[in-house]
């Protein structure tokens, strides 16, 4: 098995990659922390992904978190242009993540929140770990939901349950994220990482060229959608933040 920093010159301490012999790519979360996301973070994420299209993959958190969402700490301390950086950079990686052309399965080993919750979702089977945190709690930390995270979200959730967790904000166990389709299966902490395991290999031993053809067919249209209107929903977002920071 080759490990390497997913593809990137000077990598991030949170994310690694592994190659496996059987063709198996794993993407490892882990930064000894709550694996909150920053913009060079996202960005290897997503060319992890583009540079294996090959590739089933096993994404995979670290005991007791999947992803806390982005880094609150690093938005602070950032303006609405580098805000604007997280957000494009997060909307591309879940995108390469949710159109990837062979199985994605998610190891949500704890904690999936806000855009940790988004990347679970862009997983095409999710497996949560009992005590897990899940939820889109945007409106709880004052704000919108990008048009990618809403878009992920109608293509797994119902709309009463789309409505009635999105706009407040509310924040669910996993054993709801299941029933409401944030996730698609619950286990025991320790044996997360198995089961989904278990689960790509099922997938991965699919006819390659349907699955492939069957998920574009599915999740193209979207994902074009989500990207050509990318960088208008984020100005959109960013001068409102830039709005509401220079008023008296």
């Amino acid at each position: 098995m080759t490990s390497w920093g997913c593809g990137v010159r000077n990598p991030s301490r949170t994310l690694r990659c592994a190659l496996r012999g059987d063709g198996v790519l794993v993407v490892t979360l882990d930064d000894d922390g709550q694996n909150v996301l920053q913009p060079d973070v996202l960005d290897e994420l997503r060319i992890a992904f583009e540079e294996h299209p090959l590739a089933p993959v096993l994404l995979v958190g670290r005991h007791g978190t999947f992803s806390a969402g982005f880094d609150l700490h690093w938005m602070a301390a950032h303006g609405p242009d580098e805000l604007g950086r997280l957000l494009r950079a997060c909307g591309r990686a879940l995108v390469a993540v949710w159109t990837h052309p062979r199985p994605v399965v998610v190891a949500a080993t704890g904690h999936a929140v806000a855009a940790g919750t988004m990347l679970a979702m862009a997983g095409d089977h999710v497996v949560a770990a009992v005590g897990g945190v899940w939820g889109l709690n945007e409106t709880r930390i004052g704000m919108e939901i990008p048009r990618f995270g809403l878009e992920l979200a109608a293509m797994r959730l119902g709309p009463r349950d789309l409505t009635a967790l999105l706009i407040p904000g509310e924040r669910i166990d996993a054993a709801r994220a299941v029933v409401v389709g944030m996730a698609d299966e619950l286990a025991a902490p320790e044996l997360v990482i198995g089961r989904a395991e278990h689960r790509l290999l099922e997938l991965a031993s699919l006819p390659a060229a349907a699955y492939a053809g069957n998920k574009r067919r599915l999740r193209a249209a979207v994902a074009h959608r989500i990207l050509d209107e990318l960088d208008a929903d984020i100005d959109r977002l960013t001068e409102a933040v830039r709005t509401s920071t220079d008023s008296p």
